[in-house]
């Protein structure tokens, strides 16, 4: 069975597809502010070139952020309209998380302008620093003291080269009991900005 992968809650928009938890396709690009208008039509576009129906999938993987405050409810929207639909499962994943490197512990950030990131620690699954908003003075401070860990996701904001990562893959690696959604209409986008103002 297929996996279709969904991350639009950044700059980058990702359609994914797995086959028994291994990525065979990925579509990945930059779309900041049109992800509601390609995210569909890229959705097609590989489940056809991959001769895959509708009815081979057996479930839907989605980053629910931090991110963009349109961006996390697109992919989020369109996953639990497929899942209701396809009477499949949804697993839901922090957008943030997904800039690990496998095996390393990697400080995930992005963008929250105004001078701050969203940042986060994360090893393989395993949280060591939750999902938050720092000043971007903080984060340098962090990465400063923290000299072994790998840095990855939006940091050109810092003046910080991304390490590479690979959005598909830790997707299909959050395929687990807990991330599993029980509810599909109480999944909602992680909005972190809210609690920093």
């Amino acid at each position: 069975m297929y996996q279709l992968l969904l991350d639009s809650a950044n700059k980058l928009l990702l359609v994914g597809l797995a086959k028994d938890k291994k990525v065979i396709d990925v579509i990945c690009y930059e779309a900041w502010q049109r992800q509601s208008e390609m995210m569909v039509p890229e959705i097609d576009n590989i489940m056809r070139r991959n001769n895959v129906s509708k009815k081979d999938i057996d479930a839907i993987v989605v980053g629910i952020g931090p991110g963009s405050y349109t961006g996390t409810r697109i992919a989020i929207t369109i996953a639990k309209t497929m899942g209701y639909a396809l009477k499949c499962k949804v697993y839901k994943a922090s957008s943030l998380s997904l800039f690990r490197t496998p095996k390393e512990a990697t400080i995930c950030l992005l963008n929250a302008r105004s001078g701050r990131s969203y940042f986060a620690v994360y090893l393989d699954n395993k949280v060591i620093e939750k999902d938050q908003v720092l000043e971007n003075d903080e984060v340098k401070k962090y990465i400063e003291s923290h000299p072994n860990y790998v840095v990855a996701g939006e940091c050109e904001h810092l003046g910080i080269t991304s390490a590479p990562f690979d959005l598909a893959r830790e997707l299909v690696s959050s395929i687990n009991e807990e991330n599993l959604v029980d509810n599909l209409f109480k999944l909602d986008p992680m909005y972190l900005k809210d609690l920093y103002k």
